[in-house]
């Protein structure tokens, strides 16, 4: 996905929506991670995601405290869910998020040992937007 110039909000400026929310590309989407959580309480497996992608995951586009890593129950899986854009163009950019997990993820790099995660479907990443591209439309 393509990186936006728009300066990150602070949390305080942030508008409010019931429970966990996961900010994406500067509040241009917002999960609702309650939601998502209780959709994978379907009986699914979680994958195990690559170092890779972790670490990528990680270093472009998630808030790390330092301090709440070393707090984490890494055995819980994270949650990824789908995301997709259009730009102004009409070029369509499509991709995954870790939107849940990300302490827990960190906490697995730091301890050398695999990090899981649960998969959203389209139609439940969907499902679980508070706000998408497609709402500035």
């Amino acid at each position: 996905m393509p990186a936006t110039t728009k300066p990150k909000p602070s949390r305080a400026s942030r508008p409010k929506f019931p429970g966990e929310t996961f900010w994406y590309l500067h509040e241009m989407f917002i999960f609702d991670v309650d939601h998502a959580n209780r959709l994978v309480l379907d009986g699914r497996e979680p994958v195990e995601l690559e170092e890779a992608s972790i670490r990528m995951s990680l270093d472009e586009r998630a808030e790390i405290n330092r301090k709440h890593v070393a707090t984490v129950d890494c055995s819980r899986p994270g949650i990824i869910a789908h995301v997709e854009y259009a730009d102004a163009d009409g070029q369509v950019y499509k991709g995954h998020v870790l939107i849940d997990g990300n302490h827990r993820a960190a906490r697995c790099l730091e301890l050398h040992q695999p990090f899981f995660a649960y998969l959203l479907t389209e139609e439940e990443s969907r499902a679980i937007l508070f706000r998408s591209p497609a709402d500035h439309a």
